[in-house]
This record gives C-alpha cells, structure tokens and sequence, in this order.
C-alpha cells in the first residue's frame, strides 16, 4: 500500500467512525448529552465537529463500559483487515502537549511535554492547513501509531512561546487530571517513576510507621510537608510533631467543595495554596499503596465509615460519596480493593446503596476499567518525576525573587495593562518579556 492509499484508508476510517457518533442510535443521544456537558451545543457545526474526536476517545457506553471505537466495531461486521489495524491503533492513541521543534514537509517534530518523548508526526490533510505553526509554539495535539510511525489526528490549540508558563500550568493540570499521559508510551519514564514509588513507598513507612495517616485538610498540608522534608534531607519528624497533625472531622459527612472547582489557569496558584487554605472542614486520607504510590483522599474516612457503623444512613451524603469514589478516574482499583478488604459488608453495602448486584469484579470493571487494564500511578510521584513540573517550580521560585529584587509585584497585572515599572509600555511588551 502507498503512502497516499494509507493516507486515504486512515482518512476513510476516521470519518466512518464520526459518522458513527452522529447517526447510531446508542451513542447519538449521549454525544448529544456531552455537547450539552460543554456548553458547546449552539457553536455551529464546525465546533460540534471538533468536539467529536475527543468525545471518540474520552467515552465509556452500555453496562459493559465499552469504548466508541469497541461499540463502532460491534456494529460494523464487515470491517477490513486494514480498517481494523487503523481502529485498534486509534485506540492507542496520544492527546498531550507538544513543543514544536521543526515543521517538515509532510508533519512536525513534536516534543511531548508529559512523557518526556521526541516524535516524529504525519500529517493526514495538507500541511498548508497548518499555517502559522513554527518551531518555539506548543500545540495540544492527538497523535496515534501505526506501524512505527505516529499521525497527526487533531490538533485542538495553539500557544505562543511566550506563553509558556500557561503552557507549563496546563501540562501539569493534565498530568494530575490524567498522571498515565506521563509515562504512557515511553517505558523508559515508566521504570523511573515506578523505581521512585519503591523508594517513597519505603520512606513514607519510615517516616510515618504506617501506610495510611487520617487527618483533616487543615492539618494535611503539614503531613505532606513533613514527608517531602524526610524524603529530600532525610530529617525525620518527631511522633510529638506528627500526632499533633493528625486531628479527626466532629462529624463524619460527605459534600461539595468549591475549592477543588479549579480552571486549568488557576489551579497552580490553588494547589500551592494547598488543602489547609479552603474554607470548609473534611476529612483526608493520606494514604501509600506500595504499587502505585501516594494518595491524598479527601473524604476517605468518611467512606470507610460508610461500611464501619451499623447505620450506613446517618453519614450524611453517604450515596454521594461511595458514587464520588467509584467514579473519580483518579482513585484507582486498588484503593477500592484495600478498602474493600477491611470490610466484609462493602460489596452488599454497596449494591445495597447503588440498587445493583455487583460482585467485585464487575464492579471494578464497571467503574475502574481503566485502572484495571494498565498501571495508573499517583500523579503526586509522577509529577516528583516530571521535567515540566521542575520547570514550572523554577519559574515561580525566579518570579519571586524577581518581586522581591524590584519591590514590583506583577502577580495581578494584565497584558495589555501598562507595565507597573513605569516605562510607560504594555506589560506584555516589557517586564513580562523579561519574566520568560
């Protein structure tokens, strides 16, 4: 097959397949539902068309947790050989951010800022599509493999290089979102994050004499401090100092917090502000799984004490929180695994709560396919391990000393405000400049 009939078998099946997502009667209504979800319903066709590739990618339907691509393939019986190649490999898909490095005749050589990895992309349309991207941008980009060479699927936004400190806060915001866009697809990352869940795993033993430390968001952050001290310098904090920090919620209840409702261009400066800066009163968990690494829980007691009383029903928000925890992609099966071993009732309990008749494996099936099928590390170890996460610690630290050297604080000024220095010039054309 040549070059340009690849192209137009890759090109065919895509289509196909979003023609699948707006026509077949299962997946329709819920593409519909997921418009609705973005506030993208009245954009026209060119923005719901833009929305389909990653609904493609990011929806599990039917009791059986299918993907779009497995319901697609359900319904297709007479799918090619090469049709299927195509559509197994757009299962392995990358959605990440890119730095640009040189723009080719038929692609780009983009450089994965979660992974860590260099790669080298086709494009499937031509690439005077792609005028005004060059080498210094970042793209938010899919990309997928097939047959050792890696396609150009959407690219979904372009960032200037001066920006890249956004850039730097949103790769980061999606390593939390998704920690396993991190590693995935570059075992050589992989083997460093899990050789860096051993060591922390051993010292948050040492540290602490346990794998599991309850306390309240006010006294959280202090924990998690005392640890990262241990593990930098080795200073082992007193028993004294850790019990006066594990406190316990007057009452056991689950609800919304506000605080953790955070855009992808302030949830830097929220996390550095950390649990003990909220306003409101709950229960953590800290809690180190030796496979997977730290988990820092809100509301973890307040599941466990789900299944520990006799009356399930006086924790209030209790149906809430068991479904908060089986549908948060961010808490793996395992942390359901070991809270099911503490507690005989939990699965009766829970179906008892849900209405279903699960056992644990389907359940975890249902609600945790993801984290069953692959690894999912701690995005708290895999951002220790991240280059953009030290990066984007060195640009604040810098931002700071560069507040207190000047005596200037930038930290609420707008671009095109005039530059607090006093040269008279917008501040994205002077000391923001500097500031890069």
């Amino acid at each position: 097959m040549s070059v340009i009939e690849k192209l137009a078998v890759i090109s065919d099946t895509i289509t196909k397949l979003m023609n699948f997502v707006s026509t077949n009667d299962v997946v329709k209504p819920d593409f519909e539902e997921y418009i609705k979800t973005v506030s993208s319903n009245n954009q026209g066709n060119v923005k719901i068309q833009a929305l389909i590739i990653p609904y493609i990618f990011e929806r599990r339907l039917t009791k059986e947790r299918k993907t779009i691509i497995e319901l697609y393939k359900n319904s297709n019986s007479d799918i090619s050989k090469e049709e299927n190649e195509i559509l197994t490999n757009l299962e392995k898909s990358v959605s990440s951010v890119f730095e640009v490095r040189r723009v080719l005749s038929n692609g780009f050589e983009l450089y994965n800022l979660l992974n860590e990895k260099m790669y080298k992309v086709l494009s499937l349309v031509k690439m005077n599509n792609f005028r005004g991207i060059t080498p210094g941008q970042f793209a938010i980009c899919r990309i997928f493999p097939m047959k050792e060479e890696y396609y150009l699927l959407e690219v979904s936004n372009v960032i200037p290089s001066y920006k890249r400190d956004e850039v730097y806060k949103f790769a980061i915001a999606k390593i939390i979102e998704k920690p396993e866009d991190a590693y995935e697809d570059n075992p050589k990352k992989q083997e460093q994050i899990k050789q860096l869940v051993v060591n922390f795993g051993k010292n948050f033993l040492e540290c602490f004499g346990t794998d599991e430390i309850i306390t309240t968001n006010q006294y959280a952050d202090n924990l998690i401090n005392m640890f990262n001290i241990y593990c930098d310098s080795g200073e082992k904090p007193s028993k004294e100092d850790i019990d006066a920090n594990i406190k316990q919620v007057e009452n056991n209840r689950y609800f919304t917090v506000s605080d953790f409702k955070n855009s992808y261009s302030t949830f830097m400066e929220k996390s550095l502000e950390g649990f003990s800066s909220h306003s409101s009163n709950y229960d953590i968990g800290i809690v180190y799984d030796k496979e997977l690494g730290l988990f820092v829980l809100p509301f973890y007691q307040t599941f466990c004490k789900i299944y520990e009383v006799d009356d399930y029903k006086s924790v209030q928000g209790y149906k809430d929180c068991v479904k908060s925890f089986l549908e948060n992609d961010k808490i793996p099966a395992e942390i359901i695994k070991k809270v099911a071993a503490k507690f005989d009732n939990f699965l009766s309990r829970t179906n008892e709560i849900l209405q279903t008749s699960y056992n644990l494996n389907d359940l975890l099936n249902y609600y945790k396919a993801d984290s069953i099928d692959k690894k999912i590390y701690s995005s708290s170890n895999v951002l220790y391990a991240s280059k953009v996460f030290e990066n984007m610690m060195k640009f604040v630290t810098e931002q700071e000393e560069n507040k207190e050297k000047d005596g200037i604080d930038f930290s609420h000024v707008g671009r095109n405000d005039k530059c607090p220095c006093g040269s008279g010039k917008k501040y994205k054309n002077c000391c923001m400049l500097k500031q890069q």
